[in-house]
């Protein structure tokens, strides 16, 4: 088939779980069928992103587009601007482009040579060039969900931390059911990346057009156990430190569940591994020598592999979280919340270790720190599970099957 496929930026560099998860699937669809890649571009897009879009696509199709910069006051007062007036939820509205929305209509027309098979928008956001579309277009649309964009708002004004924050999180959460309504009665098709998120659509949403889910993947050949075991008593959590859920994460790990298990085992040590720690992360780091940060690194897998656990206190968050499936591949044991390890198949006991507060959250670390032998037998089921069930190339041919469906259906919508 030859595929549109729309997204709201350029891959490289590979870093989070959306690009790891985008870039692995196409890669592999890219042996299956055509893809041309629709996508912005934004002034920190580096000359090699574009370059190493030859990876995962045989035509890109970039428009300039500029992002408010998270960290700006310009970023905070565009919030406030579009939790007042905007038509679409703040995470939309600012993928919308005028420019990739005229390529859209025109790559689709019936006149447009060669024509495409289908359209597939990856993620919510960019649904918002779609939905400003002045007509449908001929092909059917699939709609690929990594998260229950609205279950995460949701959670996040559930947590906010002052009036204000949660106010603006209730009427962000508002509008993106909103937008996620409108979204899939555009689309012919959706899918989700977990059986728990495809329920949610359906049952919580009422959505009817819900093919299924394709789960999370992992490259179990670069993602290989360490050589030897770790020293030392250090818990790692690995994630994009400039997003509010895994601050909260880490902030709930540094305030509350490390100081629990210090009690039993006062040589544990905290290591942070991602972009962009925050201020108030850095200060604490300095405060003290048992907590690290590494901000952005060339390769994950030395830091992981130092560690006795990987720990994953996630209170807010949707989707499927790809790093988990990755430190499985590595035999490195993982501790994490139920919303941490939400939509993936794994086993309290057998091959992760679950617990939602604080209390239990430290006494599964402890055990992992004071247990050698059971860290590394639960390790070795992690590993042989993930190994089994979810290479890449099994997870694209699932993708690839749910572009065929849509392709077939009957077009009622």
């Amino acid at each position: 088939m030859r595929i549109l496929f729309h997204n709201c930026r350029l891959l490289h560099p590979l870093h989070g779980g959306d690009r790891i998860r985008t870039y692995n699937m196409l890669r592999e669809l890219r042996k299956l069928h055509h893809i041309t890649y629709l996508t912005l571009r934004t002034p920190a897009d580096a000359p090699e992103a574009t370059a190493l879009a030859e990876e995962y696509c045989h035509e890109l199709i970039a428009g300039d587009h500029a992002v408010k910069n998270k960290r700006s006051l310009r970023f905070f007062t565009g919030v406030l601007w579009n939790t007042l007036f905007g038509k679409y939820p703040f995470l939309g509205q600012k993928y919308f482009s005028q420019g990739i929305t005229r390529r859209l209509a025109a790559l689709s027309a019936p006149a447009h040579t060669p024509q495409f098979d289908m359209l597939i928008c990856d993620y919510l956001a960019p649904m918002v060039n779609f939905l400003e579309l002045a007509a449908r277009p001929p092909q059917p649309v699939l709609l690929f969900q990594h998260n229950v964009e609205s279950m995460i708002f949701e959670r996040h004004a559930a947590t906010a931390r002052n009036f204000l924050m949660r106010a603006l999180y209730r009427r962000q959460w508002k509008m993106m059911l909103n937008f996620e309504r409108r979204a899939a009665a555009f689309a012919d098709a959706q899918v989700a990346v977990s059986d728990v998120d495809a329920a949610f659509f359906r049952t919580r949403l009422g959505m009817d057009n819900v093919l299924g889910a394709v789960p999370t993947g992992v490259d179990c050949e670069y993602f290989q156990p360490p050589g030897a075991p770790p020293t030392g008593q250090r818990l790692a959590f690995l994630g994009s430190m400039d997003w509010d859920a895994n601050q909260d994460a880490v902030r709930w790990f540094v305030d509350e569940i490390l100081p629990r298990i210090r009690k039993h085992a006062p040589a544990a040590e905290c290591l942070v591994i991602g972009r962009n720690p925050p201020g108030w992360l850095r200060d604490r780091a300095a405060a003290d020598v048992g907590i690290e940060i590494t901000g952005t690194v060339p390769d994950v897998r030395p830091h992981m592999a130092s560690a006795v656990a990987m720990v994953l206190p996630l209170r807010i968050g949707g989707g499927t979280r790809i790093k988990v499936y990755e430190a499985m591949a590595m035999g490195v044991p993982v501790v994490s919340t139920r919303i941490g390890a939400e939509g993936l198949d794994v086993s309290h006991g057998e091959n992760i270790l679950l617990a939602d507060d604080a209390e239990s959250f430290a006494a599964e670390c402890v055990a992992m720190l004071g247990n050698p032998a059971r860290a590394s037998e639960m390790a070795a089921a992690a590993r042989r599970h993930v190994a089994e069930k979810y290479s890449w190339a099994g997870v694209a041919g699932i993708f690839s099957r749910f572009c065929e469906q849509t392709v077939a259906m009957p077009r009622s919508r």
